[in-house]
């Protein structure tokens, strides 16, 4: 019952078509190749099951076309041709991996040659050109000359009717204009015609509307929502319908692309076209090398680049550059540092901060407080030391007009007295060493001697200058 609505409505869809595709109609009848026997599957035609492999399907094709070649069945040339021309299509077909998967997809559309997947038994209108049989290389075409049933002659017709078609379907969806579709030309046309119909169809994308693909009826809706329901389905078969259109057209121009004379013959010369370039790439590349060893084989080095033991000159300048740098480096980050707070710094940028930081100035302004009353006490006890040498040299002086009798005691005596007093300057010029290292120390930070022990080392010198008048008595 679906099948008889189907046709029902193929039927009306036919009724009301516009006129013009009345022409479409016949000039798809004219692109339909001749039937002379029935298709046969290819794997039927090698012998072989549908899962064979490439190595199998080699084997079966030259067990075959050994079998079937005309030159060794002259007793039965027109059956052997036909069977050599059958082996031969087949195994080009599964012998490629694109056109053997789309032929195992399409392969029951191929053998029954008008039925349609989508659209099911008998939905096809008569003037839609079933492209099925056109993938028959044993078939569709006799020989690659400009005789009627050729190669040239029945694709150049066959094209030029799908381009009618779909200049009748811009028409009908109201364009304004349509560009037709380049000519497939025949066997002496150039290259230039043959690449523009290859790569106009190589794109194509119908314009079609495949309204005869539609499963439900509109106007049989009992309501709003079933007739939506059923306009989506609808639109779905048909861009399902025009996507296998495009697909099967696209695989059909690789198939006749595959066994057109002309592309191939094209192909064969730009091959051999980048061959020679290749080739002239590669003895330039030998030539230009050939003439680098030859310049480097002369090649004189300059004055200025000999080296002598040491480097060049420009090397040691630069060595001893980098020497001064690293020195200057190393004696200013010797000098970063901060007497007052006892710390170093890497830059001269902390050192800049920590000068101007308050703890910084609180701890310097302490030290120099400190160096200031450590001055003042040394100073006090220098004055000290002095008037208490000055007192001794005093008491020298009057105990030297005493009686002559200890004046020899002490010229008997001035040769141990003479050790005695070098030995005593010495250790006094000692002592005024050590309290000027002390002094200079407490002013640089580095060390501070408090006022005890001043005071200690002032109580020392006069014990020691006591002990010293003690002798001379």
């Amino acid at each position: 019952r679906r099948r008889r609505r189907r046709r029902v409505r193929a039927s009306a869809h036919r009724a009301a078509a516009p006129t013009f595709f009345v022409f479409v109609v016949a000039a798809s009848t004219d692109a339909m190749p001749p039937s002379r026997h029935k298709m046969r599957c290819h794997y039927d035609v090698l012998e072989v099951s549908r899962d064979a492999t490439a190595a199998e399907l080699k084997k079966a094709y030259r067990k075959l076309a050994l079998e079937w070649h005309p030159d060794k069945n002259a007793h039965r040339h027109d059956e052997a041709e036909a069977r050599f021309k059958e082996v031969r299509g087949a195994y080009e077909t599964l012998s490629d991996a694109n056109e053997r998967a789309w032929y195992d997809s399409h392969r029951e559309a191929i053998l029954k040659a008008g039925a349609h997947a989508a659209g099911g038994e008998g939905a096809r209108p008569e003037d839609e050109i079933n492209l099925m049989p056109y993938f028959n290389a044993s078939s569709a075409f006799r020989g690659f000359d400009d005789a009627p049933g050729s190669f040239y002659d029945v694709y150049r017709k066959l094209f030029d009717a799908l381009d009618k078609q779909e200049q009748a379907a811009s028409l009908a969806a109201g364009k304004d204009s349509f560009t037709p579709a380049p000519t497939f030309g025949d066997a002496a046309s150039p290259w230039d015609v043959v690449r523009k119909f290859y790569a106009h169809w190589g794109l194509h994308a119908t314009m079609k509307t495949f309204a005869w693909a539609d499963e439900y009826n509109l106007a049989e809706a009992a309501n709003r929502k079933v007739r939506r329901l059923m306009d989506e389905e609808n639109k779905k078969l048909r861009r399902a319908e025009a996507r296998e259109f495009n697909d099967t057209v696209r695989q059909l121009i690789a198939f006749v692309r595959k066994r057109d004379k002309r592309y191939v013959k094209h192909q064969a010369e730009a091959a051999k076209l980048d061959k020679a370039k290749a080739l002239a790439a590669e003895r330039r590349r030998a030539e230009e090398k050939k003439a680098r060893v030859a310049a480097a084989t002369t090649f004189k080095e300059a004055d200025w680049t000999i080296q002598d033991e040491d480097g060049p000159q420009w090397m040691r300048d630069e060595l001893e550059a980098a020497e001064r740098a690293a020195a200057e480096k190393a004696a200013a980050a010797m000098d970063l540092y901060c007497p007052a707070c006892k710390k170093k710094f890497k830059s001269q940028k902390q050192w800049e901060n920590h000068e101007r930081s308050e703890r910084h100035r609180a701890a310097a302004m302490k030290l120099k407080e400190e160096m200031m009353e450590d001055e003042e006490v040394v100073r006090a006890a220098m004055e000290e030391a002095a008037a208490e040498e000055a007192m001794a040299a005093d008491a020298a002086d009057d105990s030297g007009g005493e009686s002559e009798e200890e004046g020899e005691e002490e010229e008997e005596g001035g040769a141990e007295g003479a050790g005695e007093g070098e030995e005593e300057e010495a250790s006094e010029e000692e002592e005024e060493d050590d309290d000027e290292d002390a002094m200079l120390a407490r002013m640089m930070g580095n060390a501070r001697v408090g006022k005890k022990s001043a005071a200690a080392a002032v109580v020392d010198e006069r014990a020691s200058s006591s002990d010293d008048d003690d002798d001379d008595d």
